[in-house]
């Protein structure tokens, strides 16, 4: 197992899965989300886009901290997993001086069982390469620096025999991850284990 951690876009990862940063109805959205199904029907044409879309419909629904599998019929990975992670309601990242409280933790936990159910997926299908994106950092919200320690901790905790690749497209959240555990984001989860 190792852990890697770069910087590019994520529809040219060659793992044997990316995660797609889904919303629970598992419909075309922004950020990775967006990029990901603009990439399938790039690559493989509306014909591609539309199973794709078909797929996720016929799954319906995915919860908050659970994650789902799709082929990705035309990128180089020939599966996605469909990752959701909480939307954060806690405090704006500048405001985030003292430790988490109870419901900002409770969206951690959240947050935790996402790249836990990412990880549970890939030993299900016998998958042995992973590139995950930063999951809920985008346009759901979640405090980049916290999130970069709980997607390392779980990764490092649970990736068994999984080569897991953690993957910006931005200079600040692959900052966030190749210095994590920061003191501050420490503080911030006040010694809280996910």
């Amino acid at each position: 197992m190792t852990i890697t951690i770069i910087q590019g876009n994520i529809t040219y990862s060659q793992t044997d899965a990316i995660v797609n940063a889904a919303n629970s109805a598992l419909r075309e959205g922004g950020g990775v989300c967006g990029a990901i199904f603009t990439a399938v029907k790039k690559l493989g044409g509306l014909n591609a886009h539309q199973q794709l879309t078909q797929a996720c419909r016929d799954i319906g629904h995915c919860p908050t901290g659970d994650a789902v599998i799709t082929p990705s019929f035309a990128l180089a990975a020939p599966f996605i997993i469909h990752a959701v992670g909480p939307v954060w309601n806690g405090r704006e990242d500048d405001d985030l001086v003292a430790p988490l409280t109870p419901q900002e933790l409770k969206q951690a936990d959240e947050l935790a069982a996402a790249y836990r159910a990412v990880l549970r997926v890939c030993r299900e299908n016998n998958l042995k390469s992973v590139t995950i994106p930063g999951i809920s950092t985008g346009i759901f919200g979640f405090p980049k620096n916290v999130a970069a320690i709980i997607a390392k901790q779980v990764c490092e905790a649970e990736a068994g025999d999984i080569d897991v690749h953690l993957i910006s497209y931005e200079d600040d959240s692959l900052i966030e991850l190749r210095t994590a555990p920061t003191a501050e984001g420490i503080a911030l989860l006040n010694g809280h284990q996910f």
